[in-house]
């Protein structure tokens, strides 16, 4: 009988078998009144944690409150700068880059700025690679049996190409099998003409006819030539004669030309046929050739460029002579502006700058972000200080309640920000109160009810009262706000309330350390109860078990004395 485990022989993990009590649940109501100790330390720790953090916020918006109002005394904010706007903005935008003329500049867009297009047809290479080559010294190449589409696509993804690709449907081709693909200049006007060139048995042949614009062309004739072995004969360039010998070869032909000052360069091509160039290019350097010696191949009459049609072109004040620019963004129409050409204008629109001067809707803007600012901290002081303890608190949540009721630091910065924005700042009577110039805690009372946000210290701007201010004497407002160098002003009134509290080493940096403290000290005494109280219940554990034990012997030699008493009775 000796080490058999009576009370528990399957090792189920049942109590009580001996004696009848529930021994496990025995030991953890005892574990739950020793572990209160360190629960009451783990309700401290969330408490330290939760002020620290709530420390560093409320240090985080009252910096943020001393950051605006240290713009309020920017004396930038109050300098006197010109403001330009357009008459509609969706045709002609305009931005104020430096100094600028006062008063109205009329301007009439005839054209937008536009990039060059060039369509090519492009058959694929199905067996290697091709290269392109562009005019502006990159390259690309296109994997073998590149589509189209996919061509377009591995133009417009490769960095450094002048061009934009897209593949289209041929408008001539009304089956819709046939694509062209099109690409359009990065740089518009023009100064964003380029060119391709293919290598490799891959097709891309461009349609001249359908380029947006074209650059000059120099007019080009070439010639079958047929010599007469008998009789000298003669080609007249542009009214100049030049004669040949009976017989003359083509290479005589093209030196006599090139010698007789016709006004055209003569040269061989690959088939030997005689190619005239003009020495002038655009449409001026037109020019003609006849001999019965010659016979028409081809020919391409000089052009002269009309690439400046992708130039923007626009009038100003009313002037005869247009104005270009090879980009829809201008600085040179205006000095001191710089125009962006939306749309061509029906009729004139106008561009007005201002007069010098404080630009008062980004001072009124820093007053908003302020007393914004201001009041949602008032908000958040307000809710700490009136949130009061949960009583006897009943759920973890309890406990992190009303951490800064009635609390002394919050309390006295709160009283100090309202005496800042509510006392005379200054000497001049009619500036030195922010109410004077629109900013103040309002009424705390109205239509029969108490207005609780002038109760609780938030301030109201009156917009009137501020534009008013600023247009009558814009000079005391800044100096009132703290934006004039070596006279204290509310900036600086601000400051003096709350450098202690947020300067490095200040108040809140000296609170939160000791509470991040306090945090560190309730986690190590936690550890430390974690190490107690798993001893206890082992302790607790051994002792129900030792206890079971015993009781489990006692019942079993019980047992058989019961049965030795009643095998002798049964034996007398």
């Amino acid at each position: 009988m000796a080490g058999t485990n009576v009370t528990d022989p399957l090792n189920l993990g049942l109590s009580g078998l001996a004696s009848g009590i529930d021994t496990s649940s025995v030991v953890d109501a005892l574990m739950a009144v020793a572990k209160q100790p360190q629960q009451a330390l783990q309700h401290k720790q969330a408490q330290a944690q939760a002020r620290s953090t709530a420390l560093g916020s409320i240090k985080a918006e009252l910096s943020g409150l001393k950051g605006l109002a240290d713009d309020l005394a920017s004396p930038g904010l109050y300098a006197a700068t010109q403001t330009a706007f357009s008459s509609d903005s969706s045709k002609v935008d305009v931005t104020l880059m430096s100094g600028a003329g006062t008063g109205g500049t009329s301007i009439q867009v005839s054209r937008l700025a536009s990039s060059q297009q060039r369509s090519f047809t492009y058959t694929p290479n199905a067996g290697a690679d091709t290269t392109i080559n562009f005019s502006n010294g990159s390259t690309l190449t296109v994997p073998a049996g590149t589509s189209i589409d996919d061509l377009a696509t591995l133009i417009n993804g490769s960095s450094g190409l002048p061009v934009y690709a897209a593949s289209i449907a041929d408008p001539n081709d009304l089956s819709g099998n046939t694509k062209l693909l099109v690409l359009s200049s990065k740089t518009p006007g023009s100064g964003g003409d380029f060119s391709v060139q293919s290598t490799g048995t891959a097709s891309m042949t461009e349609i001249p006819a359908d380029a947006k614009a074209h650059g000059v062309v120099t007019a080009q004739q070439t010639f079958d030539y047929s010599s007469d072995p008998v009789n000298p004969s003669t080609i007249t360039i542009n009214g100049t004669n030049v004669n040949l010998a009976a017989g003359a070869t083509i290479d005589d032909v093209v030196g006599a030309i090139n010698g007789a000052s016709a006004g055209v360069t003569a040269s061989k091509d690959s088939n030997g046929r005689l190619v005239m160039t003009s020495n002038t290019a655009g449409a001026a350097g037109s020019f003609t050739a006849s001999s019965s010696q010659l016979s028409a191949y081809s020919s391409t009459a000089g052009a002269d460029s009309t690439l400046s049609n992708l130039n923007a072109m626009f009038y100003v004040d009313g002037r005869s002579t247009p104005q270009y620019a090879t980009s829809n963004i201008v600085t040179n129409a205006i000095p001191g502006l710089q125009l962006t050409l939306k749309a061509v204008t029906a009729d004139p629109i106008t561009v007005t700058v201002s007069s010098p001067a404080p630009d008062t809707d980004a001072i009124k803007q820093k007053v908003h972000d302020f007393v914004d600012s201001y009041n949602a901290l008032m908000n958040d002081l307000n809710s700490r200080l009136t949130e009061q303890p949960v009583v006897p608190p009943t759920q973890d949540s309890d406990y992190l309640k009303g951490l800064f009721f009635g609390d002394s630091l919050l309390s006295n910065i709160q009283s100090r920000l309202r005496t800042v924005v509510t006392s005379p700042i200054g000497s001049n009577p009619s500036f030195n109160l922010l109410s004077q110039i629109g900013i103040s805690t309002g009424d705390t009372t109205g239509s029969g009810t108490i207005n609780q946000d002038a109760v609780d210290g938030k301030l109201v701007i009156d917009d009137d009262k501020l534009d008013a201010a600023l247009a009558a004497d814009p000079k005391s407002v800044q100096t009132l706000l703290g934006g004039t160098l070596g006279t204290a002003g509310f900036s600086q009134a601000i400051d003096g309330a709350l450098d202690s509290e947020v300067q490095a080493g200040g108040d809140f940096d000296t609170l939160i350390s000791q509470t991040n403290g306090e945090v560190s000290d309730y986690g190590d005494q936690i550890s430390d109860w974690d190490q107690r109280l798993s001893d206890q219940q082992d302790r607790l554990k051994a002792q129900f078990a030792a206890m079971e034990s015993a009781l489990s012997q006692s019942q079993t030699t019980q047992s058989w004395l019961t049965g030795q008493i009643a095998g002798l009775q049964a034996n007398g």
